[in-house]
Parts: C-alpha cells; structure tokens; sequence
C-alpha cells in the first residue's frame, strides 16, 4: 500500500492511515459534523504513535507538551525540525498554549522523547 506524499492530494490519502482508525490510542474524537472534526490528542512520554496521517488543514492547541517531541517517517527516519508542530515547539516561550495552524499532513508518526505527557485540542477544517 503507498503511503500518501507531500505532493498528493489529501482526498486520495488511504482512509485506513486515519489519525482516529490507524492511531485511536492517541487520538480521540470529541465532536464531529459535515465541516468539522475536533480530536483530543494525547501522547504519554517515551510513547511513538502508529503511522497514521491528518488530510484536513487544522488548528492544534497544545496545552501540555514539552521537547523533545519528534517527526517520524513511515520508515523510520527522523524529519527535519521545520515541520508545522516541531518548528512551532523550538520556537515557543513555554507560556500558556501552544497554537499550531496546521497544512494536511501525510503519512508519518510523532515520538515523544520529553518526561512529559502531550495533549492537545486538534480541530480539522474538513474542505
């Protein structure tokens, strides 16, 4: 099975690779309509979700989450820190929640190499 790319268009991206069908452990669905889905997003320390991916642009707000936090390719390779979430947590003072404006994301898992649990509200802008 192909694992969905940068370039592809995320309505392609197999459904199976769902954060909530291929990651439901870390990723749990709050609410749920025709134009939104809002998601709680946990990751305990030392924890690496299932390859799963996120075809819809979101906001993430992170209220507990602490470096070193990781992004995974399907095979293993660690992805550069200028992705969306791990730029956004470099850059970040540590003050109150972290606010990710997030672009689809395809294929990958996130490592937490931090002593503290991530959780987050992720709300998916379905288009």
């Amino acid at each position: 099975m192909p694992h969905a790319t940068q370039a592809s268009d995320p309505a392609t991206w197999d459904p199976a690779l769902d954060a909530v069908a291929a990651a439901p452990h870390h990723h749990k669905v709050l609410f749920e309509n025709d134009r939104l889905r809002v998601l709680e997003v946990t990751l305990d320390p030392q924890d690496e979700e299932p390859v799963h991916h996120h075809r819809w642009p979101s906001v993430f707000v992170l209220d507990q989450v602490k470096p070193p936090v990781v992004d995974i390719s399907p095979e293993g390779e660690h992805l550069p820190p200028n992705r969306d979430v791990i730029a956004a947590l470099d850059a970040w003072d540590g003050q109150g929640c972290l606010v990710v404006q997030m672009a689809p994301q395809p294929v990958g898992r996130v490592l937490n190499l931090s002593d503290q649990r991530v959780h987050g509200i992720r709300v998916e802008m379905k288009v």
